[in-house]
Protein backbone atom coordinates (compact mmCIF):
# COMPACT_ATOMS: atom_id res chain seq x y z
CA UNK A 1 0.00 0.00 0.00
CA UNK A 2 3.14 2.41 0.85
CA UNK A 3 4.75 1.50 -2.65
CA UNK A 4 1.21 2.48 -3.98
CA UNK A 5 0.67 5.58 -2.65
CA UNK A 6 4.23 6.65 -3.92
CA UNK A 7 3.96 5.57 -7.18
CA UNK A 8 0.56 7.87 -7.51
CA UNK A 9 2.68 10.67 -5.99
CA UNK A 10 5.48 10.39 -8.05
CA UNK A 11 3.24 10.06 -11.00
CA UNK A 12 1.39 12.75 -10.48
CA UNK A 13 4.53 15.19 -9.99
CA UNK A 14 5.62 14.25 -13.43
CA UNK A 15 2.27 14.76 -14.86
CA UNK A 16 2.54 18.10 -12.97
CA UNK A 17 6.00 19.36 -14.00
CA UNK A 18 5.39 18.67 -17.45
CA UNK A 19 1.90 19.95 -17.74
CA UNK A 20 3.81 23.25 -16.06
CA UNK A 21 7.04 23.53 -18.52
CA UNK A 22 6.47 26.46 -20.26
CA UNK A 23 6.78 27.05 -23.67
CA UNK A 24 9.39 28.71 -26.37
CA UNK A 25 7.07 31.65 -26.86
CA UNK A 26 6.66 32.15 -22.70
CA UNK A 27 10.44 32.14 -22.69
CA UNK A 28 10.82 34.92 -25.52
CA UNK A 29 8.23 36.80 -23.93
CA UNK A 30 9.83 36.83 -20.36
CA UNK A 31 13.53 37.55 -22.20
CA UNK A 32 12.45 40.65 -23.61
CA UNK A 33 10.17 41.78 -20.90
CA UNK A 34 13.48 41.68 -18.29
CA UNK A 35 15.78 42.49 -20.52
CA UNK A 36 13.13 46.04 -21.50
CA UNK A 37 13.31 46.75 -17.70
CA UNK A 38 17.27 47.07 -17.68
CA UNK A 39 17.62 48.81 -20.95
CA UNK A 40 18.69 52.46 -19.96
CA UNK A 41 17.86 54.41 -22.87
CA UNK A 42 14.28 55.35 -24.67
CA UNK A 43 15.77 54.14 -28.20
CA UNK A 44 16.93 50.55 -26.75
CA UNK A 45 13.38 50.34 -25.55
CA UNK A 46 11.92 51.08 -28.38
CA UNK A 47 13.82 48.92 -30.48
CA UNK A 48 13.12 45.60 -27.82
CA UNK A 49 9.49 46.28 -28.05
CA UNK A 50 8.76 46.49 -31.37
CA UNK A 51 11.62 43.27 -32.65
CA UNK A 52 12.86 41.80 -28.92
CA UNK A 53 11.05 38.75 -29.44
CA UNK A 54 12.05 37.99 -33.23
CA UNK A 55 15.63 39.34 -32.26
CA UNK A 56 15.76 36.96 -29.23
CA UNK A 57 14.22 33.72 -31.14
CA UNK A 58 16.96 34.24 -33.28
CA UNK A 59 19.69 34.01 -30.60
CA UNK A 60 17.96 31.28 -28.44
CA UNK A 61 18.20 27.26 -28.28
CA UNK A 62 15.98 25.04 -25.93
CA UNK A 63 16.60 21.83 -24.51
CA UNK A 64 13.31 20.07 -23.79
CA UNK A 65 13.30 17.36 -20.64
CA UNK A 66 9.51 16.62 -20.56
CA UNK A 67 8.81 18.14 -17.35
CA UNK A 68 11.53 20.94 -17.67
CA UNK A 69 13.26 23.03 -20.32
CA UNK A 70 16.85 24.77 -19.99
CA UNK A 71 17.16 27.86 -22.40
CA UNK A 72 20.10 29.78 -23.76
CA UNK A 73 20.48 33.15 -25.54
CA UNK A 74 23.66 34.06 -26.77
CA UNK A 75 24.30 37.64 -27.72
CA UNK A 76 28.00 37.52 -26.79
CA UNK A 77 29.23 38.36 -30.58
CA UNK A 78 27.31 41.65 -30.39
CA UNK A 79 28.23 42.39 -26.60
CA UNK A 80 25.35 41.55 -24.38
CA UNK A 81 26.75 38.17 -23.29
CA UNK A 82 24.67 34.89 -22.47
CA UNK A 83 21.74 33.73 -20.78
CA UNK A 84 20.71 30.29 -19.29
CA UNK A 85 17.99 29.90 -17.77
CA UNK A 86 15.80 26.97 -16.68
CA UNK A 87 12.07 26.64 -17.28
CA UNK A 88 9.52 24.76 -14.82
CA UNK A 89 6.55 25.08 -13.14
CA UNK A 90 5.39 28.19 -15.42
CA UNK A 91 8.93 30.04 -14.48
CA UNK A 92 11.78 31.05 -15.62
CA UNK A 93 15.10 31.08 -13.08
CA UNK A 94 17.89 32.63 -14.41
CA UNK A 95 21.04 30.14 -13.95
CA UNK A 96 23.95 31.74 -15.59
CA UNK A 97 23.80 35.51 -17.33
CA UNK A 98 27.06 37.21 -18.22
CA UNK A 99 27.55 40.60 -19.75
CA UNK A 100 30.53 42.19 -21.54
Amino acid sequence: MKRLFSIILLVAAILILSATNPERSDYLEWINHKTIDKSSTLLEKGILTLAGKSIFDAGTTKEDYFIFSIYKTDFSEVGMGKVTSIGIFNHFIPLSGTEE
